[in-house]
């Protein structure tokens, strides 16, 4: 089962990127940032509430065991949007890409998961086929440039690390709900604290977005792409789910092909061959 959700997780993350990209136009980048982190934890806090006993067995000692994930993503996070102020997308992608490496040698070194040769090198065929995939044949550098590849070297690291905590908090509390429900709390917590120190309360004022049904989308598909990673690391190895979900990119451009009718070479065709078998390889593997 962890293995079509990896997939599944791959799918709905790659569709995530074509929606907030149509969204992202002429709106503001923080509060996109915002109302999405907004939208998706609450739902978090919602459906943990629902489906578990984690209000009836409250403990404030779980979300300050917690606080760490939550503020090492949000770092990433805040990261990833700074990359792409400073830099161009085209320039810091394929950087951040790099945060399968991160989450996959973590979860080999620390956890001591049970890795091939044959698996080893298969996902980092599949991390550098990503990499490329997402790299532009034309990259000017400039001081600006520098500062946001900085930024995505950052996302690398904290992104990386965060993925490689979901696996360990889930194998401590075993309910990935659970998890989720904690992580979401402490989000929203500080969500409420920077508004209330910035004063900046209409960066959460959804009526100010525009394509609003964009937005919504967007968070119910990342919502999904998040909770089906989550469960799947329930009984995948994280260093195998991460190298999996990381071939989202294909179906970013595959679908930038089909809907922002976007144009693709016939050197990222014969990559995405490449990252498709490199997928069937680890899936037959681990079958």
């Amino acid at each position: 089962m962890w293995l079509y959700l990896s997939f599944l997780a791959a799918i709905l993350g790659g569709l995530t990127a074509i929606v907030m990209k149509k969204c992202s136009k002429d709106n503001l980048p923080i509060r996109l940032s915002l109302l999405g982190l907004l939208i998706g934890n609450i739902s978090y806090v919602i459906i943990g509430a629902c489906t578990t006993d984690v209000i009836q067995k409250f403990d404030l000692y779980n979300l300050i065991k917690i606080a760490p994930l939550s503020i090492i993503q949000t770092i990433g996070y805040i990261c990833a949007i700074l990359s792409v102020k400073y830099a161009s997308v085209s320039t810091v992608t394929p950087i951040r890409k790099c945060n399968t490496a991160v989450t996959l040698l973590l979860g080999i070194l620390i956890l001591h998961e049970n890795f091939t040769i044959l698996q080893l090198v298969v996902s980092f065929i599949l991390i550098i086929l990503t990499i490329l995939l997402t790299r532009s044949e034309k990259m000017k550098l400039g001081t600006l440039e520098n500062k946001g590849i900085i930024y995505a070297y950052g996302f690398v690291i904290f992104n990386g690390i965060s993925g490689f905590l979901n696996k360990v908090y889930i194998d401590i509390f075993e309910n990935p709900l659970v998890v989720t429900f904690y992580y979401g709390l402490v989000i929203l917590i500080g969500i409420f604290i920077f508004c209330l120190i910035t004063k900046k309360w209409e960066y959460i004022d959804i009526r100010k977005v525009n394509s609003k049904r964009l937005l919504i989308l967007h968070s119910i598909l990342d919502l999904g792409a998040n909770l089906c990673a989550r469960f799947s690391l329930v009984d995948g190895q994280v260093s195998i789910v991460s190298a999996i979900t990381s071939s989202s990119i294909i179906i970013t451009i595959l679908a930038s092909r089909f809907i922002l009718k976007e144009k693709i070479s016939t050197k990222k065709y014969i990559m995405i061959l490449g990252v498709i078998i490199c997928v069937i390889v680890l899936a037959l593997i681990k079958a």
